[in-house]
């Protein structure tokens, strides 16, 4: 008696997950060549996998890593922006969601769903549900995201901006834990599906079997990485803007940058204007006045939110520059009188001048002054149209023979 192929799919699914292994599945809408035969990564190449996806490299050294392992980071890391883009928003959102207990007792429609598609690779030797919550958390510090109760349905939306903050974000689902979990987890998946074939987020999917959940894994099964409470602080400052992957930092980083407090009337030392996008949360204090040069001299860093009991280096923190407006002093009168005027400053390093007023200021005017032009050249020929009068013509005597 032979087993038809609708039978035997999920069947090997299911012995699949039963094994020690994990299935990790990538979608996004440009696909990645599938394999009839996955490779199988270790936990510590997958977390350099997870860490390019995420864009906090930074934090995993390589090492003296093995050309397989560069291959793997190369194929399955995702699309490295350049640094030349012009519009970094277009950048889709990345995500990793660890699903933590899937047997076939546990998630036996996600197995029937995911039965016809290869996952993209394996992680041999399932960490423990321990060592992947850890691993969580310190790559979400790493992201800028702080510890948020969200519902996986909200976390998963990027454009959330309550429960996410930035560009990445990784996930620990456990469907033993939750009460409704592949009910909640099978909502989630076509969502995340539908932002993948729209371009607006790529999203990995690692299922972790429930053999894996208490097994007794090494000490630090996914390697060694810097974590963000322990990379240097110069390093972290110099390393954070990287984190969006378009900003360029300032030549003069590590020079200390003079400011002056509203009471004093000394001036500051100008700075070199800031290049690139940098991002809108820093971790500390410091590290905003480093990043922006303490506001490109056009504001001050403070906090934009957090616990009143973090003072910096925290998860749950935001530091951010707050603008403000400066006088543009100018004499007229050959010198004799005095004027002034007042500059508005934006952007993330406020180091954007405020145009909207002259812009619509000449624009206004432009559009009024090509109004008039065109309605005094309209009356300009409606006039010449209009015919003579007759009196003209009677006055003109014939020529006499």
């Amino acid at each position: 008696m032979k087993l038809s192929t609708s039978l035997l799919l999920p069947a090997l699914v299911g012995a699949a997950a039963a094994l020690s292994d994990a299935s990790v599945y990538i979608f996004q809408r440009d696909e990645l060549p599938r394999s009839s035969n996955p490779p199988t990564l270790t936990p510590e190449q997958a977390r350099l996998v997870f860490a390019l996806r995420l864009a906090t490299s930074q934090y995993h050294g390589l090492g003296d890593a093995s050309e397989s392992t560069l291959s793997y980071i190369n194929r399955f890391g995702g699309r490295r922006g350049s640094l030349f883009e012009e519009d970094a928003n277009d950048t889709p959102a990345e995500l990793v969601l660890i699903v933590e207990g899937v047997s076939s007792k546990t998630a036996q429609p996600l197995i029937d769903e995911l039965s016809t598609i290869m996952p993209a690779f394996a992680i041999s030797k399932a960490p423990s549900m321990t060592a992947n919550k850890k691993l969580v958390s310190d790559i979400n510090q790493q992201c800028g995201q702080g510890k948020k109760n969200c519902a996986l349905q909200d976390a998963i939306n990027p454009f959330d901006v309550s429960c996410w903050n930035g560009n990445s974000k990784i996930i620990h689902f456990d469907l033993i834990k939750e009460k409704n979990g592949i009910a909640e987890l099978m909502s989630a998946k076509q969502r995340l599906i539908r932002f993948a074939n729209k371009g607006e987020m790529n999203v990995v999917v690692v299922l972790m079997p429930e053999s894996s959940r208490s097994a007794k894994s090494p000490l630090n099964p996914y390697g060694r990485y810097e974590k963000v409470s322990q990379s240097p602080i110069g390093r972290r400052q110099a390393e954070e803007p990287m984190i969006d992957g378009v900003f360029t930092s300032p030549a003069s980083r590590n020079k200390q940058v003079m400011t002056t407090n509203s009471s004093d009337n000394s001036t500051a030392e100008p700075v070199e204007p800031i290049t690139g996008v940098p991002p809108l949360c820093h971790s500390s204090h410091d590290a905003c006045v480093s990043a922006t040069n303490n506001c490109s001299g056009h504001g001050a860093c403070y906090k934009k939110y957090g616990n009143a009991k973090d003072v910096g280096d925290a998860p749950s923190a935001c530091f951010t520059c707050g603008c403000t407006p400066t006088n543009n002093t100018f004499t007229y009168a050959g010198g004799k009188k005095k004027g002034f005027t007042l500059d508005y400053w934006g952007g993330s390093a406020c180091q954007k001048k405020d145009v909207s007023s002259p812009f619509w200021l000449i624009t206004i005017f432009s559009v009024v002054l090509i109004i008039v032009v065109g309605w005094a050249i309209g009356l300009l020929f409606s006039i010449g149209e209009e015919k003579l009068p007759g009196v003209i013509g009677a006055g003109v005597s014939s020529k006499t023979r």
